[in-house]
């Protein structure tokens, strides 16, 4: 059996002012045996079965962003279908996607778009299997297509790997035999961000565990719960149920609303339950606490939610306080920052403008004398690392005993990595502040405590606050008082076309 991997995966946040505008491309000579995301689950499967050869067809990536230009998702959509309409006759194939890919000037939604291409090159003998983030949707155009789905379990994400090993397990069987998937998605008018529905924590907690009791029913393949994207003002935004199985659509359905109806009881719930405050309460916090490594996330500039990461709000705050003396704040955007301090050289002491190269929204200017103890052209953090691989410029500064590093495109620091790469570890310092909503696992593993600061930004977890004009129903807790019914406007299926 030949099965093809591909994908395109990039989650985006269509308020950050800052259009996503490149990839970094894995080509498929070089694609596999690199612990990428979600593909090395489907190695992992492949692995395990001589008769099977795995096709690579290249794989694209970005630090979620705002909304990708056209140009640049259409280069890519397209450079994959040329590799797949040459690769040769292929078995089955699977998608390492996100669900939450958005394209400027494309009306459609991109995950669907892509896949229909997909679809188009392989016709409707080959099988489709697709692997999700938790983060994304699923729409009727996507469910036209796929005979299989995988979605994550956790957040924060642990089980990438698992996902795209579940994802291909279900491929195979279909070639081997087994029938192709009844899918159905109830889709729930709720709008959460991540962090109100991590996994860890009830009623997510509860609600994901609820899924292998689902996935145990007879003639039941999977149940999966996504959470989606809020923050995007799109008609597919909110949460979907998903059911799958081999029996029937009509247990598909049934499954499907059963969890529907026990996600909307438990709506009123969904909370921010690790440890938060607001960015004064925060610093006060962190300027008593004997813990170390402590770390803040700047919660309204999140970048692997898409927002620019530019934001020196924390910084500029940071040196007011007279409690902190001593603090790492990594990540800033800043590529003219970078530029002065590469020219300048190590060791130099140079005049910085924090907030100079941001909105005025984004907060304050402030006139700093910086010193320059570090910097290089480029940030390649080695280990697993979720997004892409390569990083720009970065520069280390530090500003009244407060260090910074600053970044000629955006970054995720998301990693202990991160810090080695830029000479710094957990031992030199006790507060850090990165630009993340909840803390990714690596560091959370890593960290004695941390806490999420409620600061403002593209990334603004109060989503009741935002303004919304393409939901497609009242959506809660946007509309306290909306309501919800399995109706069939709420449901997608497979067509029973696709079930051969």
């Amino acid at each position: 059996m030949r099965i093809a991997v591909t994908g395109m995966s990039f989650e985006a946040l269509l308020r950050s002012p800052v259009s996503t505008d490149h990839m970094e491309w894995q080509s498929p000579e070089v694609m596999l045996g690199k612990e990428l995301w979600m593909v090395r689950g489907v190695e992992e499967r492949c692995a395990e079965d001589e008769s099977i050869e795995i096709v690579p067809l290249g794989w694209a990536t970005a630090l979620p962003g705002g909304g990708l230009t056209r140009r640049v998702y259409e280069e890519y959509r397209d450079l994959i279908m040329k590799n797949l309409a040459e690769a040769g006759p292929i078995d089955g194939i699977v998608l390492c996607n996100h669900g939450a890919m958005e394209v400027h000037d494309l009306d459609a939604h991109p995950d669907s778009d892509f896949i229909e291409h997909v679809a188009r090159i392989v016709g409707r003998e080959v099988p489709i299997a697709l692997s999700l983030d938790l983060h994304g949707h699923v729409t009727q155009g996507m469910l036209d297509h796929i005979s299989a789905l995988s979605v994550l379990r956790t957040a924060p994400h642990r089980d990438d790997q698992s996902t795209g090993y579940r994802a291909t397990d279900q491929l195979i069987d279909i070639l081997k035999g087994a029938p192709r998937q009844h899918i159905s998605r109830m889709h729930l008018p709720a709008l959460f961000p991540g962090e109100f529905a991590i996994t860890p924590e009830e009623p997510a907690k509860s609600l994901y565990a609820s899924l292998e009791d689902y996935d145990a029913i007879d003639g039941m393949v999977e149940a999966n719960l996504m959470v989606g994207f809020a923050w995007n003002d799109r008609p597919w935004v909110g949460m979907s149920c998903i059911a799958q199985s081999s029996k029937s659509a009509e247990q598909a359905r049934e499954v499907a609303t059963d969890l529907a109806r026990k996600v909307w009881a438990e709506r009123k719930n969904f909370r921010l339950n690790m440890e938060h405050a607001t960015l004064a309460a925060g610093l006060d916090l962190a300027a008593e606490a004997t813990e170390a490594p402590l770390i803040l996330t700047d919660s309204g500039d999140n970048t692997t939610a898409g927002a620019p990461g530019r934001s020196t709000l924390v910084l500029q705050a940071m040196l007011d306080h007279p409690g902190i003396d001593s603090a790492v704040v990594a990540g800033i955007l800043a590529p003219r920052a970078v530029a002065a301090c590469m020219a300048a050289g190590k060791g130099a002491k140079i005049e910085l403008e924090l907030g100079a190269e941001h909105l005025p929204e984004d907060g304050l200017t402030r006139k700093v004398t910086a010193i320059v103890e570090d910097f290089d052209d480029k940030l390649d953090p080695t280990g697993f690392q979720p997004y892409q691989r390569s990083g720009a410029a970065w520069a280390r500064v530090n500003i009244d005993g407060i260090i910074a590093t600053l970044h000629a495109d955006a970054v995720g620091v998301t990693t202990p990595h991160h810090f080695r790469q830029m000479r710094m570890t957990y031992e030199d310092h006790k507060l850090f502040v990165v630009k993340l909503g909840y803390l990714h696992p690596q560091l959370e593993d890593a960290c004695a405590r941390y806490i999420m600061l409620l600061t403002p930004g593209a990334s603004d977890i109060n989503v009741a606050r935002l303004d919304y004009q393409h939901l497609p129903a009242p959506s809660f807790p946007k509309d306290p008082d909306a309501e919800w019914a399995p109706e069939d406007r709420f449901l997608a299926q497979t067509p029973e076309r696709s079930l051969v």
